[in-house]
């Protein structure tokens, strides 16, 4: 998931120095994309990673200098070269990375705390940077899908008409640089059923970002001791745990009480909500039953899961979670980013 999550959680407890590497553009192939990001401390301690393993040593010698001078820079790094003395030293990268390495001064840290608690109540925010010519920072906005942007106030600029069609640096009109990046909040999961076949899921699920609610009716299995990597546990019957759920249509569930009876009434209240992802373990035929059905719909993942041949519950925790991944990343690369320019643009006038 996003890079900056895990950053953003352990930011608040860190008291030393620290600089932020943000990969803004890359040419060719490369290990991570744009967006990607690190933070690395006065005394080298990193949290995230930008490439395999090639980089992250020089780029934590370079965020001293940044310390010391106290300044934005960009670096870059070619790793088309498979020699032993290049970058690349034949990892299988091809690429050419740009990276951005910021002091993490008062104002920056602001900012982030700001992008945490905004990405903690599910918004999606809009960043751009602006840079100079010779690719000095200048300014950065922050845009909210609901609220005020914020930044820096020396933020002026007069948007290009079209929105890039991806994340990165990219040209405007007079020639300067913009980067844009989407900060997208941890998709939720939403487990029924607090069974043993259910804990790899939600170790599995936590571990690659997402934000995991175990639902049962049975409170010695649905808690913390049985699911130490979920965030949230509701305790409940089908008919009281759609009261006490909110649903949205970025939000994952999976069915697998194992009870038939109770996957029904659960089934009957979920397929009528807008999600992203609905699944349901067991066989087809199981599921069109649970429906009163002869075909299940296709909205409905049955069987849940990439069909990978899974044995077990953690193959088939990861045939699951593979699954939902997929399903995430072709909604973000189908999501209209023009509707966060246009939201962006308006707010800038």
């Amino acid at each position: 998931m996003e890079d900056i999550l895990e950053i953003l959680d352990q930011l608040p407890f860190s008291k030393k120095k620290t600089v932020l590497a943000t990969i803004i553009h890359v040419e060719g192939s490369a290990y991570k994309r744009e967006g990607s990001c690190m933070l690395i401390a006065e005394d080298g301690t990193q949290i995230g990673m930008l490439s395999a393993g090639c980089l992250e040593e020089d780029v934590s010698w370079r965020a001293k200098e940044v310390l010391e001078k106290d300044e934005a820079t960009v670096i870059t790094y070619d790793l088309r070269d498979e020699t032993d003395l290049a970058w690349g030293q034949g990892s299988g990268c091809n690429g050419i990375l740009s990276i951005l390495l910021q002091p993490v001064n008062e104002r920056i840290n602001e900012q982030l705390m700001r992008i945490k608690t905004l990405l903690d109540e599910g918004e999606s925010i809009l960043h751009i940077k602006r840079f100079s010519k010779d690719f000095k920072l200048i300014s950065e906005w922050y845009c909210p899908t609901n609220g005020e942007p914020f930044g820096d106030e020396a933020f002026i600029w007069n948007p290009p008409e079209k929105f890039p069609e991806k994340d990165g640096l990219f040209y405007t009109d007079e020639l300067n640089h913009l980067y844009i990046h989407i900060y997208r909040p941890r998709p939720r999961l939403i487990v029924f059923g607090a069974g043993e076949d259910a804990k790899p899921l939600v170790n599995i699920a936590a571990e690659v970002g997402f934000s995991v609610t175990v639902c049962d009716w049975r409170p010695a299995l649905c808690n913390q001791m049985n699911f130490p990597n979920a965030k949230c546990f509701e305790i409940g019957f089908p008919h009281e745990l759609g009261n006490k759920l909110s649903f949205t249509n970025n939000d994952f569930v999976i069915l697998m009480t194992h009870h038939f009876q109770r996957d029904k009434e659960l089934l009957s209240f979920l397929k009528q909500k807008d999600l992203n992802y609905l699944g349901v373990l067991g066989p087809r035929k199981r599921t069109a039953r649970l429906l009163e059905e002869k075909e299940v719909p296709d909205c409905i993942f049955s069987p849940v899961g990439m069909n990978i041949h899974a044995r077990g519950a953690e193959e088939i925790a990861i045939s699951i979670v593979a699954e939902m991944i997929q399903i995430l990343r072709e909604g973000e690369k189908n999501e209209r980013k023009q509707d966060y320019w246009n939201l962006s643009c308006r707010r800038s006038e």
